[in-house]
C-alpha cells in the first residue's frame, strides 16, 4: 500500500464537489527511458524531484483527455483461484483529444492530482494509438513494463554459467531484460539452481514466473517501473462459517485498507471462505511422486517448474516446506467490492469491507479504476470454496535435467513410470484390461520391454545405436525367437508341427557336433568309458559310422584296414593289409580294373625286397611275348627277358 497522507486519502474520499476534489490526470511523455529517483512508496517526491528529466516531449492534461475514459486495470492474480507465480501486466486505457504526435511505442509517467498532491500511478508505454470515429479523438491502450519480459530468453539461459544461486540467476534474468528490482531477499534466494532444460524458446516472463511461484508470491511492476515481489498478508482468524467470530472475540490479522463506504449495487461476494492451504507438493507433471509438506487435503500443486527438475527428494521437501510458510492459511472471501478510488490500496493488500449484516475480510488480486471526476475502485478476489489443481506455469519446453516418480490410476490403466533425464534414463510399468507391459529405455542406446497378455508374452530388447533387437514371443501356438539387424535376421520358431530355422548364417557347438557359419561340420560321439569312437551320421550321399565313410560313390574304411575303394570294385588303394584287401599283413598295393577285365596292379612289399606291376589279362593269347610263352609275367620278369635277348643277340654279333 502507498504510503501517502491521511488528509489526502479524505480528499479521496469525498466527492468533487469542491474544487480542492477535483482531479486532474496527466500523461507525460519522455525522448527514451523515464527513471524516477525516489527509492520507495514511503518516501514520496517533491515536485523538483521526478521525473529527473523534468521537461516532457508531450504533456497531455486534462484539457486534452475525453471526459470520464481513463481506465486503469491492475493485478497480481487475474485466475479463478489463487496461482502464485503470476506476474500480470497493468493496463491503461484513455481517450485523447487533438494529439497529432504518433506516441506508438513511447513511455509516460502516469499521475493522478488532487488538492495540490500529485500522486504517480505508474510507468506505461503505448501498445496501440488509434484513431476514433471523431477524428480529433484517439485512444491509447498501454501496458507497464511487465510486457519487457515477453521476449524470447533462451540464447540468455544457454549462456549462464551454472550453478548458481537464486539470487544470481533472478539478478542476471532482469539485468538481461533491462528491469531494476525492488532490492528484497527471497527465501530461496540462496537455492542452487542447475542447468535442468535445454529450451529452443523460453519467454522471459515464463522464467520469473517459475522464481516468484517457489517463493510463494506474485510479480509486479511498481509505480516506479522496478519489478517488485508481493506477499500476501495474514488473513483474518475464522474458526468456520457458522460460527463467525466477533471482532472482541477474534480480532481481524488481515492487514489491509478499511472501506467506509462501499457501492451496494455494484457489489457482490460469496457466502463462503476459501479453505486455507494446507498442503504443498511439487511434482514434474501430472502423476509425478514428487515431494509434499503438509497433513491437509487442500493441496496447493506447484507443477511443470523447471527450476525444481533434477532436485533430490529432500531439496523438493525443502522448497515445499519454504512454500507453504509463504502461503498456507490463507483465508479470504471471493468477492467483487465497488467504492470510491482509493489509488494508494496496490493489488495484494488487504481490503475489509463492512456491509450491513456482514464483514468482508479480503484481497485485492485485481482492481479497476474508472473514471476521473467521478473515479471509482472495483477490487476482485476470484476464488473456490476448496482448491482445484493449478499446475504451475502453463508451458512446454525441453528438460534437460529431471527427475520423476509418477504414478498414474484410472479406470482404463494403473501405471508407474520414473524417469532421469540428466542419465537419459527411464523405467515405466502398465497395467490395462488386456496387458502388463514392463519397459526400461536409454535413450538413443538400449530399450528392454516385456509385454504380458491374454493371448501372448512377448520380451524384446533393442540397441537404438547399432541398430540391433533381439526378440522372444510365447503363444499358445508358437515359441519365437528372432534378432535382427537392419534388414538382417536369423530366427527359430517352435510350433506344434515342428521347428523352423531361419537365417542367413547358422551354426551351433556342443560337446560332440559343431557346424560354423561358413558351413564346416564336426560330429563325434565320444564313448565315456574307453574313449573309443561310435555312432553314426548317414544322409542320401553320405554316411559315417566306427568303422567306415562312404562318400558318393567311394568307401573309406575306419577300422585300421586303410582301405580307399570305389563301390563296384575297380578302383582300390589300402595299405598294411593282405593283398586281397583284408586286415593284417605288411602289403599295400593300387589296383585299377574295368568290367570284363582283371585290371592293373602294383603291389608294394614292406618285408620282401624289392616289388612288381601286373597285368591281370584272363586271355592268355593277349599276353604273349616273343618268346612265345602263355604265362602271365610281371614287369620284372619282362624287362630279365629283354635283358636275355639283347645279351644273346649281342653274343651273336660278336662271334660273327
Amino acid at each position: 500500500m502507498l504510503n501517502i497522507p491521511e488528509e489526502i486519502k479524505a480528499l479521496y474520499r469525498r466527492s468533487n464537489s469542491i474544487e480542492e476534489t477535483v482531479r486532474k490526470v496527466n500523461l507525460r511523455f519522455y525522448d527514451g527511458t523515464i527513471d524516477l529517483l525516489y527509492p520507495g512508496d514511503d518516501v514520496w517526491p517533491a515536485d523538483d524531484l521526478f521525473p529527473v528529466d523534468d521537461t516532457p516531449i508531450l504533456l497531455i492534461g486534462p484539457d486534452r483527455i475525453n471526459f470520464e475514459s481513463f481506465t486503469l486495470t491492475q493485478a497480481i492474480c487475474d485466475a479463478p483461484s489463487l496461482s502464485f507465480g503470476s506476474c500480470c501486466a497493468a493496463r491503461v486505457e484513455i481517450i485523447v483529444a487533438d494529439v497529432t504526435m504518433d506516441v506508438t511505442g513511447k513511455e509516460f509517467a502516469l499521475s493522478v492530482e488532487i488538492g495540490g498532491y500529485e500522486m504517480m500511478l505508474g510507468i506505461y508505454k503505448v501498445n496501440s494509438f488509434e484513431r476514433q470515429a471523431d477524428h480529433r479523438l484517439r485512444k491509447i491502450v498501454a501496458y507497464d513494463r511487465m510486457l519487457n519480459f515477453d521476449v524470447d530468453v533462451s540464447g540468455w539461459y544457454r549462456g549462464l554459467t551454472f550453478p548458481m544461486t537464486l539470487k544470481q540467476y533472478r539478478d542476471s534474468l532482469c539485468e538481461f531484460i533491462g528491469i531494476r528490482q525492488r532490492d528484497i531477499t527471497l527465501p530461496l534466494d540462496d537455492m542452487e539452481v542447475t542447468r535442468s532444460i535445454d529450451p529452443s524458446k523460453l519467454s522471459g516472463r515464463d522464467a520469473m514466473k517459475a522464481i516468484c511461484e517457489i517463493n510463494g508470491c506474485f510479480g509486479q511492476i511498481d509505480i516506479t517501473g522496478k519489478f517488485k515481489y508481493v506477499f500476501l498478508g495474514s488473513s483474518g482468524l475464522f474458526p468456520s462459517e457458522e460460527l463467525h467470530p466477533a471482532d472482541d472475540l477474534f480480532p481481524s490479522q488481515l492487514e489491509g485498507e478499511t472501506l467506509s463506504h462501499y457501492n451496494p449495487s455494484g457489489t457482490t461476494y460469496e457466502d463462503f471462505l476459501t479453505y486455507g492451504i494446507d498442503k504443498v507438493q511439487i511434482r514434474q507433471e501430472e502423476g509425478d511422486v514428487g515431494a509434499s509438506y503438509g497433513a491437509g487435503t487442500n493441496a496447493y500443486t506447484i507443477q511443470g517448474n523447471f527450476l525444481v527438475y533434477g532436485k533430490s527428494a529432500a531439496d523438493l521437501l525443502n522448497i515445499a516446506i519454504t512454500v507453504h510458510d509463504q502461503i498456507s492459511g490463507k483465508v479470504y472471501r471471493p468477492c467483487k467490492i465497488v467504492t470510491q478510488a482509493l489509488p494508494w490500496v496496490e493489488p495484494g493488500d488487504g481490503i475489509i469491507c463492512y456491509t450491513s449484516d456482514d464483514v468482508i475480510e479480503t484481497y485485492c488480486l485485481k482492481r479497476t479504476i474508472k473514471g476521473i471526476q467521478a473515479m471509482m475502485d472495483t477490487f476482485e478476489a476470484a476464488g473456490t470454496r476448496e482448491r482445484k489443481e493449478s499446475f504451475g506455469i502453463p508451458t512446454q519446453i525441453i528438460q534437460l535435467e529431471g527427475k520423476t516418480a509418477i504414478i498414474k490410476k484410472s479406470v482404463e490403466e494403473v501405471s508407474v513410470r520414473v524417469t532421469d533425464l540428466k542419465e537419459y534414463t527411464e523405467a515405466q510399468f502398465v497395467i490395462t484390461a488386456d496387458q502388463i507391459l514392463q519397459e526400461v529405455t536409454r535413450a538413443t542406446i538400449a530399450e528392454a520391454a516385456i509385454r504380458v497378455r491374454a493371448d501372448e508374452i512377448g520380451l524384446s530388447v533393442k540397441n537404438l545405436k547399432d541398430y540391433t533387437e533381439g526378440q522372444f514371443k510365447v503363444t499358445a501356438e508358437q515359441i519365437l525367437a528372432k534378432v535382427s539387424k537392419g534388414d538382417i535376421s536369423a530366427e527359430i520358431s517352435v510350433e506344434s508341427g515342428g521347428v523352423n530355422i531361419q537365417g542367413n548364417r547358422f551354426s551351433w557347438t556342443s560337446d560332440f557336433s559343431s557346424m560354423t557359419s561358413d558351413g564346416k561340420l564336426t560330429c563325434i560321439n565320444v564313448n565315456a568309458i574307453n574313449g573309443s569312437f561310435s555312432g553314426n551320421l548317414a544322409s542320401e550321399t553320405f554316411y559315417a559310422n566306427g568303422s567306415a565313410v562312404g562318400f558318393g560313390d567311394y568307401y573309406v574304411s575306419a577300422d585300421g584296414t586303410n582301405l580307399l575303394r570305389s563301390n563296384n570294385g575297380w578302383f582300390r588303394v589300402n595299405s598294411q593289409g593282405a593283398p586281397d584287401g583284408s586286415p593284417g599283413g605288411d602289403y599295400s598295393s593300387l589296383y585299377i580294373g574295368g568290367q570284363g577285365y582283371r585290371g592293373v596292379t602294383i603291389d608294394g612289399l614292406g618285408n620282401i625286397e624289392g616289388g612288381d606291376v601286373k597285368c591281370n589279362d584272363v586271355y592268355a593269347n593277349k599276353c604273349q611275348l616273343a618268346h612265345g610263352s602263355s604265362r602271365l609275367w610281371g614287369l620284372g620278369e619282362t624287362i630279365d627277358w629283354f635283358w636275355d635277348q639283347f645279351q644273346e643277340l649281342r653274343g651273336r654279333v660278336d662271334n660273327s
